[in-house]
Parts: C-alpha cells; structure tokens; sequence
C-alpha cells in the first residue's frame, strides 16, 4: 500500500475531517489495514481568498513548503484539504514530482456519474470566483447554479463566523433560505465546495441533497494509494 500526504491546515478542522473520512471509508478490519498518512497541518498558509480577491498574500510559498515535505517523508500521492486552494495547484504541482489528486475535476466527474444535470454550488467568494467548479463543470458539460452576491456572502458568513469560530450557536436561517432559492433554481444537489461545509451541515443539521467534496476527495485518496474501499 502506498502512503497518502496531505497538504492540511486550512483549516484545521476541514483536515481532520477529511482524515475521519478516510479512516471511516477505508475497508479495514486491523490497524496495519489502515493507510498509512502523512499530514502537515499548515496553518500559516495565507488565506486563499483574501489572495484571490488580492488583498492578502499568496498561499503558493506555504503550500509548496508542505507538499515538498510530504513528498520527502514519502508520500507516494498528495491530496490538499481544501477546495479553494486548488485555484493555485497549477503554480506548484510541477515542482513536486509525486501526483496530487484535484478534489474539483474529482468531484464534478462524481456528479455526473451520479447522473444529475444541474447541480448548486455552495462556497466561499473566493471559490466561486476563482470559477474553479464553473470551469470543471464546462468541461463535463454539467450545468452549475452559483450563489448570487447576498447569497454568497450568508454561506460565507457561516464558514467564517460560524465553523472557523467554532461558533456552535450560529443562525443559519440565511443560509437555509439560500438552500431553498437555489433549489427552486433548478439545483438537483448541492456540492458542498468548501472544505468547511460538510462540517457546517454536520453542526448546524442542515438538510439537503449534498455532495461532500471531501468524501469524494477521501474515496479517491483510498483507491489511489491501493487501500480498500468501503462499498456503500
């Protein structure tokens, strides 16, 4: 089996997440059938959106920094917790010489082979407008219902105010009624295109017919490194 890096730390919480998946999605019946991971929980890297607006420093530096260090403690494949900062893998990935696994390309393939032909987009500003999942959505002809202005700045709101905070009393009732508008938009599923908003849904119990990007992410990660996983 080979051994999984992952490029973590933003944020924390959004990497053990995607830990828990893997371990809880990994067919194992003994410590030594589990993978073998390497993880570098990074908090210094730069917020990726305040860099995309440019209003902050560039994640880039910090992200090579960890994947280099993952590949030179041998991990044989890199993941990277945390949607957004793909915007900037092309910058890297050439300098690292183990693959990285793209969550978005990843994600938008299990859409439409989970047969839907419109699905919504809840995300951070800096993810949509990076147009990360717009892009990989043309390429795989999926139509993608995006958040308005006012209805991205409520999902945002919650990641940063609410899960980053850890902020358990959190009114989500915007973000229920961004839910509810998208659907009515035509939205068959939410892709939940932030790290943190799997684990916004699992605090504030909200419902909706989600996919967990980091699931994807994990399932991948499982299959690339030669584990087994569990079929649901």
């Amino acid at each position: 089996m080979k051994t999984l890096g992952i490029i973590g730390g933003m944020g924390p919480m959004a990497t053990v997440d995607l830990m828990r998946k893997i371990i809880l999605s990994t067919d194992a019946k003994s410590d030594q059938e589990h993978i073998h991971m390497l993880v570098d929980c990074n908090t210094q890297v730069p917020d990726r959106t305040a860099a995309i607006e440019g209003r902050g420093e560039s994640p880039v530096k910090e992200m090579l920094k960890s994947a280099k260090l993952l590949e030179s403690q041998g991990a044989d494949v890199i993941v990277i917790a945390c949607n957004t900062a793909h915007y900037f893998l092309d910058e890297f990935k050439d300098k690292v010489h183990v693959p990285i696994i793209n969550m978005v390309d990843e994600t938008v393939k299990y859409c439409v082979d989970s047969g839907y032909s419109e699905v919504g987009l809840l995300c951070t500003i800096g993810t949509k407008n990076t147009g990360l999942y717009q892009k990989a959505c043309d390429k795989f002809n999926l139509k993608l219902i995006v958040p308005d202005d006012e209805e991205i700045k409520a999902i945002q709101d919650m990641i940063y105010s609410g899960v980053k905070a850890n902020n358990f009393d959190y009114d989500t009732s915007a973000v229920k009624t961004v839910i509810s508008n998208m659907t009515n938009r035509g939205a068959q599923a939410f892709i939940l295109g932030c790290t943190e908003t799997p684990i916004a849904v699992q605090m504030y119990n909200l419902e909706g017919n989600f996919i967990d990007s980091s699931q994807v992410l994990a399932n991948k990660a499982i299959e690339a490194v030669g584990a087994r996983l569990i079929k649901n």
